[in-house]
């Protein structure tokens, strides 16, 4: 009975002894601990449309650098649908990040 005892408070000591050292808990220096701050909704929009943005303007790059060798193809006489489609594109990205840039330009920085 003595031994039942003794093993039940040695297995409840080690348990809260293990559960304690896996919590991480720097009791010397709390401030080291950073606590992952909660984003507003406005935040999160300004972040989404920030992704966006790049997205966009590399794209936007991509379609650009292929447009000279298109236009080899045209000066041979060898046009595509695929140009036409390209170039308009082109003209909806650029008009995109300009807006996006005139936005984010006139808006108050949150960061």
């Amino acid at each position: 009975m003595r031994s039942t005892g003794s093993l039940c408070l040695l297995m409840g000591v080690l348990l809260i002894a293990v559960t304690l050292a896996s919590q991480n808990v720097n009791v010397k220096h709390p401030e080291e601990f950073q606590v992952q701050k909660q984003l507003s909704p406005d935040d999160m929009r300004a972040r989404v449309a920030n992704l966006q943005l790049q997205k966009d303007a590399k794209e936007l790059a991509e379609l650009c650098a292929s447009v000279p060798s298109d236009m080899n193809g045209v000066k041979q006489g060898l046009m595509s649908q695929d140009v036409l489609e390209k170039l308009k594109r082109v003209e909806k990205l650029s008009k995109r990040v300009r807006e996006q840039l005139t936005r984010t330009s006139t808006a108050p920085s949150t960061y």
